[in-house]
């Protein structure tokens, strides 16, 4: 099997299926978004399986090509058209979890018309008179007032063009007499797609220990040297150990750090998979733990405020590191989104008199001569203005912040405020 990368994927397929009457989006074969979910990339109805060699990523070649071929040699009747019957306007909490991520190109181009009827019947309208009206098909056929060539204009850009299957439907869609038309060979293509990444799924989301089935969204996929894998949690906690904090205090770049495989541990923040890395602070230098990809990659890439809400235990995580334990604080990123909080929970502006009850949102913030402001605004009223917070006033936050979080905690889960072992230095 000859391995290529998949840059020269991506220049291979593109060369072979130049002049393909599907339009492709073939940025896919370099994202590789759904290798957590099944180890595959789906270009149409093609599922190309994804090989991890040496920690990289690689396609087989010959994949690759027979692939682009078929796309090659597809064959398109531009005038044979099926209409697209859409589905209706669910709320996200009127549909049930298993739909959630599930392969739907029907479902995809209506959340692409529903969301451009929304912010057509929002823009230049006072909030009060925000309404649901951009739910429902209107009298044209498409959601709330919206028109065919307003929907194109908006998503003409580049950057706009929608993708489903890695392939841009919008591109061969038609409206006429308040329908949508696709060409009946390519929505069959879409069928399939829908065919063979639910059957992709459904395998992958099996424990290879027992057979039980995991959630949709890979939550029991975890990395091996060969590529994901799937175990339930109990099946990973018998086989992988769990981390008993021995690194406590002890700095990243220590050859004990070096010589200790996360990957021998279960991540410590989800409890349920397979870690992938040492956890530790940036601004301290210490080890905080052994973090899975998903919780390393939500630690250290997502917003702050990302981090904190959705992660469960997120703030006792970070306070494994011994200097932000000691000095009661958490890394730099985390300052500004703690003084966002504090705001947004008891800044209020006047209305008319009276104290606004309504929450204040923070709309952006700076920082300038040792102050950081912010301008809040009531969604409400339509009120803006601007608080100013110095630094040491966010630190002072900051320090509240961890303090009420520490004391929320059981005993057992606060590092004690020391250090507990010898290996350990001051960080440059």
């Amino acid at each position: 099997m000859a391995q290529i990368s998949p840059k020269l994927a991506h220049a291979y397929f593109t060369e072979i299926s130049a002049g393909s009457v599907v339009p492709l989006d073939l940025d896919g074969l370099l994202r590789m978004v759904d290798l957590r979910r099944h180890n595959h990339v789906v270009i149409g109805d093609i599922a190309l399986r994804c090989y991890k060699n040496k920690s990289k990523w690689t396609y087989d070649e010959r994949d690759i090509r027979r692939a682009a071929q078929e796309f090659a040699d597809f064959h398109l009747d531009a005038d044979d058209t099926v209409e697209v019957q859409l589905p209706a306007y669910r709320d996200h909490d009127e549909q049930d979890p298993e739909d959630w991520g599930r392969a739907d190109w029907r479902r995809k181009i209506a959340s692409w018309l529903f969301w451009q009827a929304r912010l057509k019947h929002q823009e230049g309208r006072p909030y009060e008179e925000w309404d649901d009206r951009w739910k429902r098909i209107g009298v044209g056929g498409l959601p709330g007032e919206l028109t065919w060539d307003e929907f194109l204009a908006a998503r003409s850009g580049a950057r706009l063009r929608e993708n489903a299957a890695n392939t841009r439907p919008l591109e061969l869609m038609t409206f006429s007499g308040g329908s949508l038309f696709l060409p009946r060979a390519y929505a069959e293509l879409l069928d399939r797609w829908e065919r063979v990444e639910e059957d992709m799924v459904a395998r992958a989301r099996t424990c290879k220990g027992c057979a039980a089935q995991g959630p949709r969204w890979g939550g029991w996929r975890t990395q091996s040297p060969l590529g994901y894998v799937t175990l339930c949690p109990p099946c990973s906690g018998a086989v992988f150990q769990r981390y008993s904090g021995h690194l406590r205090g002890v700095l990243y770049d220590s050859p004990r750090v070096r010589g200790t495989r996360a990957d021998d541990y279960l991540c410590r923040l989800c409890a349920e998979t397979r870690a992938a890395a040492w956890d530790h602070c940036h601004d301290h230098g210490f080890v905080r733990g052994p973090l899975c990809g998903s919780c390393n990659t939500l630690e250290g890439k997502s917003s702050p405020s990302s981090f904190l809400e959705r992660q469960e235990g997120a703030v006792l995580h970070l306070l494994q590191c011994l200097g932000c334990l000691e000095c009661r604080t958490l890394p730099g990123r985390y300052h500004v989104d703690i003084a966002q909080r504090h705001l947004e929970a008891t800044e209020r502006h006047r209305h008319r008199g009276r104290r606004c009850g309504r929450r204040t949102w923070v709309n952006h913030v700076e920082l300038a001569h040792g102050v950081h402001r912010f301008e809040l605004e009531c969604w409400w009223h339509g009120e803006t203005w601007t608080k100013d917070v110095t630094v040491p006033e966010t630190v002072a936050l900051v320090r509240d912040f961890v303090c009420s979080a520490l004391a929320a905690a059981e005993p057992d889960t606060v590092v004690p405020a020391r250090r507990a072992v010898s290996d350990t230095r001051s960080p440059a």
